[in-house]
This record gives C-alpha cells, structure tokens and sequence, in this order.
C-alpha cells in the first residue's frame, strides 16, 4: 500500500496524462477489475479450495493480465491526447475502442467474480481461464482499433 503522498503524486499524475473524463474512467476501472482480481485471490473470507496447481494457475492468469496494465495505460493516454471525450461524451471515431476497453473491465471483473466462486468450489479454473482469453480478447481488439484511428 502506498502512502498519502505517493497517492497525490500519481493521482495528479494520472490527471495530468488521462484527464478526468472518458480514458481516465476507462483505464481506471481496468486497474480496479484488476485490484479486485488480486483481492480475490489473496482474500482470507471463505474456505479456499485450490489445490497448489489450481493456485499456481490463477496466479498466472493474473500475471498475464497484469501484464498489460501499462499497455491499457499507453493506449488511453494515447486516446486522452487524440480524442478525447467532453465528459460523458464518447468522441463517435473513438467509440468502438472505448467499447472494447469497457467490455475488457467487465471481463475482468468477472474473471474476479469466476475466481471467486473457484475458491469456493463453486467453478472451475476453466472459468477463470475463459474470462480471462476473453479480456485479453478485447485488449487486442482495442489496440487493434485504435491503431486505425
């Protein structure tokens, strides 16, 4: 955990390279899907039923989509900086890549959420591997548009 001051010191980061608009609320709700995986993972609520494998997977899988956290970063940085959106207004050439990285947060969370009930012993690791190829999915497909624009 960070203290105050490294906090102020990347939220005035944050606003000075994504603004306060479209791309900031976008790139944040990825990092909370993400902050949600890993809170998950390393919860102590409810019995956890992973075996060592199982663990091992999902820590990969959470790895891998870590891993792209600095390229949802560069790419709304890149879209704040080219199109960027008045508020709630969703700049129309822009669209469909703020629809991919929207429906990449939704995934995320629930590839948290398939976590979850794995734990639990409610789902299978398959779960979690689906919702996470389907994230990485709509991160290719973002950057893919976006390099059209």
């Amino acid at each position: 955990m960070r203290g105050p001051f490294a906090r102020f010191r990347q939220s005035r980061s944050d606003d000075r390279e994504l603004g306060t608009g479209l791309w900031r609320r976008a790139h944040d709700r990825f990092v909370r899907a993400m902050d949600r995986y890993w809170q998950v993972l390393e919860g102590d609520r409810g019995p956890d039923l992973l075996s060592a494998e199982q663990r091992n997977g999902v820590v990969h899988a959470g790895n891998v989509l870590a891993e792209r956290l600095p390229a949802v970063r560069a790419l709304c940085v890149r879209l704040h900086r080219d199109h960027a959106g008045d508020g709630e207004h969703i700049p129309p050439e822009a669209a469909d890549v703020h629809r991919e990285l929207s429906r990449a947060a939704h995934e995320l969370a629930a590839t948290a959420q398939a976590l979850a009930m794995h734990r639990l012993g409610q789902g299978s690791s398959d779960s979690v591997g689906r919702h996470a190829e389907r994230t990485l999915a709509h991160l290719d497909r973002a950057e893919e548009l976006a390099a059209r624009l």
